[in-house]
């Protein structure tokens, strides 16, 4: 408790931040419920401000909009069609640090990707513009579904749709989730920035073989492995997050989500 007091802001009281954390009583306190515990506190500090107790969640009573950061990316496929499964890190809200899963068809991942609200927000993408020389004039354009890693947007929790866990049905964005968004879009863009780690051929970054915990701008979490495909014998890259074809190489998997 005293650790928790002396980090929060003082206007908070020593009552509020106790209410908030007295489901812990009678529990072993690992790294990981820790880590959830503080990342929970830090992501509601207006409310506690407010002297209102952030308690885990455990069901959704309000509409609610939560900033959330895409942190997975997994093509799969649902019945005959291929979709994209899209995992949403809560960053803020009385759901965080919990996670919100969607499945999006490539039709919808196309639309969201250039789409911009009234006020101008959205993911960041730009739509393509040849000019009369048949050149591509404009520059963060979406090409692959990994581009969406990492970008952030707000979700509206739906209270008669979340029972045991929350479910998500509209997306929103702001100035601060736009201009995330931009900054890594720009950063990824090799017409504009060159490859963070100046690999030959400056590959693209949904191309490349690193991930976050390898190369900041990555387009996945875990760098792929080397190993050999059981599936065509030679030597290829495997994805250690695929959990599907797991013998398989990256390319083959691709090949096989198309059959």
């Amino acid at each position: 408790m005293d650790a928790l007091v002396a980090e929060l802001p003082d206007y908070i009281l020593r009552d509020t931040i106790q209410n908030s954390v007295k489901s812990l009583v009678n529990q072993v306190l690992t790294d990981e419920l820790l880590k959830e515990t503080c990342w929970r506190l830090s992501g509601n500090v207006e409310q506690l401000l407010e002297q209102k107790p952030v308690a885990s969640w455990v069901s959704q009573i309000a509409y609610e909009w939560v900033p959330v950061q895409i942190c997975e990316i997994q093509v799969r496929r649902h019945g005959r069609k291929l979709g994209v499964q899209l995992v949403f890190q809560s960053l803020a809200g009385s759901i965080v640090p919990r996670k919100l899963v969607q499945v999006w068809s490539f039709k919808k991942l196309r639309y969201l990707a250039s789409f911009r609200n009234a006020k101008g927000y959205g993911f960041g993408f730009r739509r393509s513009s040849i000019d009369s020389r048949g050149q591509q004039r404009n520059k963060r354009l979406f090409e692959h579904a990994n581009q969406f890693y990492g970008l952030r947007c707000f979700i509206l929790l739906d209270p008669k749709r979340s029972n045991d866990e929350p479910q998500g049905f509209e997306l929103g964005h702001n100035s601060a989730t736009t201009k995330h968004n931009t900054l890594i879009l720009d950063a990824r863009d090799r017409a504009q920035t060159p490859c963070l780690k100046k690999l030959e051929g400056e590959p693209a970054c949904y191309h490349c073989p690193f991930g976050t915990d390898r190369c900041l701008l990555a387009t996945r979490r875990l760098t792929y492995k080397r190993g050999t495909c059981l599936k065509c014998g030679k030597p290829g890259l495997f994805d250690p997050e695929e959990i599907e074809f797991l013998s398989m190489c990256v390319s083959c998997v691709e090949e096989a989500r198309k059959l």
